[in-house]
């Protein structure tokens, strides 16, 4: 270790020096290469890796439509941060810390609610659904209510809606969130999201073993699909796949596009096959109901883009090995349909036919996905050359590459140099 990195943990430093040639073009003479194993086993990274990522990077947290109404609410834990997102009754949606500024103890006992007041369950601290203190009782004897109150305010966060998806940030500087997002303007065309049904995601009850990036990387890169998916993902070929370029810096979206054999197509009980288990959208373009648009935003959100809906998933790390998801192709739910879609008769079997698809295809990604985390843990885990099929998963080490030097430049990390030394601290 050289010594103007001595103070990271070795995991953390290998990682840095090894972003070089995981981070290239997947087009560049010396090939784009795997990430370091130390980036999906190492507890000493993922804390790294939590402020990195998690605490600098928009978060998707649900939809506006799952708090429509004021006072409505939903709690959510993000990397161990209880965090409430509310529907304030000044009309504006609020994400703040869901702990009581007296002692901590969390706000909210249930997921999901309506309140027209926060309160503390342990002293009974209150507060306004935006977040001030109203109130603590036994408490005018020791500090006047006015400080009190200047000083007890919930912490807030930074919060953006995009096309009703609740967005939040706890870098009060980060960039805003729309201008990253225009990659997936042209995907949302014909999905009128505002007049459609949300079916929130269900999550799992027990956490998958495996690092958040794995579920990541395989459920973007369509180089897997024809060998581990035969025959279910044969409507949608891989050999078809469109990758939208990589945009620079700025870009918070990696998507593609993976054309059908016919029309109308959707995830069935056979897998993606047409017709589709639900009517197609009629405001849809002719080009959009003869395709599958798989879409993600890192660090927790995917997105699905199919004739007869918009799906989407949440994706929340638990630890370096383990991640708990939601919605997608994952478990129910996380479905924008339109009204007409969800007042069918046959609603419920309709779905039943498309979680069956959705399980089949979740058993053949589970045995991968465990097999490659063990694979990490080895001191043989390579680091292989990406396939041109691998484009998204080139851009994805590009996204996380310039959150994780930018970390490291707040640590005060010194890159190598050309020589294999190291140049200035950044």
């Amino acid at each position: 270790m050289q010594e103007a990195n001595s103070h990271l943990h070795p995991d953390v430093a290998t990682v840095l020096d090894g972003l070089e040639i995981s981070d290239r073009p997947i087009n560049h003479p010396a090939g784009a290469r795997v990430m370091p194993k130390e980036a999906y086993m190492s507890q000493a990274f993922f804390d790294f890796e939590r402020d990195a990522v998690f605490m600098h990077s928009w978060l998707c947290v649900g939809r506006v439509q799952q708090i429509a109404q004021p006072g409505d609410y939903m709690a959510v834990t993000l990397l161990g941060e209880p965090l409430i997102i509310v529907h304030g009754h000044d009309s504006e949606i609020h994400a703040m810390s869901a702990l009581c500024r007296h002692r901590g103890h969390t706000l909210v006992e249930e997921c999901a609610g309506n309140a027209k007041r926060l309160i503390c369950p342990y002293h009974r601290w209150t507060y306004t659904i935006e977040g001030e203190l109203v109130g603590a009782p036994r408490m005018s004897d020791a500090v006047k209510i006015r400080k009190l109150r200047e000083e007890s305010a919930l912490p807030q966060l930074r919060v953006e809606i995009w096309y009703g998806f609740i967005f939040i940030n706890f870098d009060k500087d980060a960039k805003p969130l729309a201008p990253s997002m225009v990659k997936l303007e042209p995907y949302m065309q014909g999905y009128d999201l505002d007049s459609m049904v949300t079916l929130p995601p269900s999550f799992i009850k027990d956490p998958l073993p495996w690092n958040w990036k794995m579920l990541f990387e395989n459920y973007i890169e369509p180089y897997h699909t024809e060998y581990v998916h035969p025959v279910i993902h044969d409507f949608a070929p891989s050999t078809g796949t469109e990758f939208d370029p990589w945009r620079g810096d700025d870009d918070n979206v990696i998507v593609r596009y993976v054309p059908f054999l016919a029309p109308d197509g959707g995830l069935t009980e056979k897998g993606w096959a047409a017709p589709a288990c639900f009517p197609p959208i009629e405001t849809l373009s002719a080009k959009q109901r003869h395709r599958v648009g798989f879409g993600m935003v890192p660090p927790t959100m995917n997105i699905i883009f199919t004739p007869d809906m918009l799906c989407y998933g949440m994706v929340y790390p638990l630890s370096p090995t383990t991640l708990t998801v939601g919605g997608g192709l994952f478990t129910a739910g996380g479905w924008c349909m339109p009204k007409s879609t969800v007042a069918l008769p046959d609603f419920a079997d309709r779905v039943g036919r498309m979680m069956e698809g959705s399980r089949q295809l979740g058993e053949q990604d589970t045995s991968v996905n465990l097999a490659m985390q063990r694979a990490k843990f080895s001191r043989f885990a390579p680091r292989g050359r990406l396939a041109p099929l691998e484009e998204t998963l080139s851009q994805f080490n590009r996204w996380l590459a310039i959150r994780y030097r930018q970390q490291g430049a707040r640590m005060g990390y010194a890159p190598k140099n050309e020589a294999g030394g190291r140049r200035a601290a950044i």
